[in-house]
């Protein structure tokens, strides 16, 4: 029998979200890419200080993004877990895209629970 096929290489398909296709999980948020200003449109990624399944802080370094005038570090606006990364170091990001999911903690499922009930009078 012929040998199986090799995997397909690792492409810029990788950089596109996978997770686009179902809605995310209570809770979790995207992550997007602010305007870091001088009209920049995009910028590349230069490196990751965190990756999925870690634990992040308001404030922590998330990653490094450098523009053709600048490199920028970007810190997290969350307090919660890293669900997914949405790019790969030296992608191109477009500002506005998602460049993580993570999963703020106090909002798992908080969309879906029912206000309590009044008081009885």
């Amino acid at each position: 029998a012929p040998p199986p096929p090799p995997p397909p290489p690792p492409s810029i398909a990788a950089a596109t979200p996978v997770a686009a296709a179902k809605p995310p999980a209570a809770g979790v948020r995207p992550f997007l890419l602010a305007d870091i200003g001088e009209g920049i449109a995009e910028v590349e990624i230069v490196q990751w200080f965190v990756k999925a399944g870690d634990r992040v802080q308001e404030f922590d370094r998330l990653c490094e993004v450098q523009s053709d005038k600048a490199t920028v570090e970007i810190s997290s606006p969350f307090v919660g877990e890293v669900t997914s990364l949405e790019y790969e170091v030296g992608a191109m990001a477009k500002v506005g895209s998602p460049l993580m999911y993570i999963a703020v903690e106090g909002e798992a499922g908080a969309a879906a629970a029912a206000p309590p009930p009044p008081p009885p009078p």
